[in-house]
């Protein structure tokens, strides 16, 4: 993936965009499923492990990036509901991942964030993209909760990895903690004043307690 830095005005330029950027994808993913809930239920979306760089107490934010940081900055919304199509306004969505370069913050809580879900279920944040480390596929880990369901403790994975050799319907088990098709999602590019950015919606589903 090629390096880009966002300078200060960038930075500061995507953020002032970013309900705007979300806009599009958030209502599809709003609409995709209001339109499912009519004729049949959903599926919860499918766990992946925890791994060994979870910490607890991260802060309440949706900006996850930094100024002046290397890498491609990535918008990521989505939905949180049952299997019955309900939104979740009471889940707490907990993110965390590596670092361009593939590292991980233990010390602090550099890309790590307690994300908020507003009242129609909907929730976005701001980060960039999760390098690669170890063989693993670029990803980023979720532990959702709510209240009467199940926790779920979940990664998301992108179409546009190398890892997956441009074909992840065929190459998903290339990293073998890729357990579930369905986890990888598409990836949509788009540039504004000079800086380069993905957006990705992942919507949750889960399984009532």
């Amino acid at each position: 993936m090629k390096t880009s830095r966002i300078s200060r005005r960038g930075f500061i330029y995507l953020g002032g965009v970013g309900l705007v950027a979300a806009s599009y994808p958030l209502a599809r993913s709003l609409s995709r499923s209001h339109e499912a809930k009519a004729d049949r239920k959903f599926q919860p979306t499918p766990g992946n492990t925890l791994g060994p760089f979870y910490k607890k107490g991260a802060p309440t934010r949706e900006r996850l990036i930094e100024p002046n940081e290397a890498g491609v900055p990535l918008l990521v919304a989505g939905r949180v509901f049952d299997t019955e199509g309900e939104a979740l306004p009471g889940a707490v969505i907990e993110v965390f991942h590596s670092d361009h370069y593939g590292e991980y913050d233990q010390e602090g809580f550099r890309h790590r964030g307690r994300i908020p879900v507003r009242a129609q279920g909907d929730y976005w944040f701001e980060t960039v993209m999760p390098g690669q480390y170890g063989g693993r596929a670029q990803h980023v880990h979720y532990v959702i909760t709510a209240p009467g369901h199940k926790q779920l403790v979940t990664q998301l994975y992108f179409e546009t990895d190398p890892k997956f050799e441009g074909n992840p319907d065929k190459n998903y088990n290339k990293d073998g903690l890729v357990w579930h098709r369905e986890l990888i999602r598409p990836v949509a590019k788009t540039t504004r004043n000079n800086t380069a950015f993905s957006s990705v919606v992942f919507d949750i589903c889960l399984e009532k307690a």
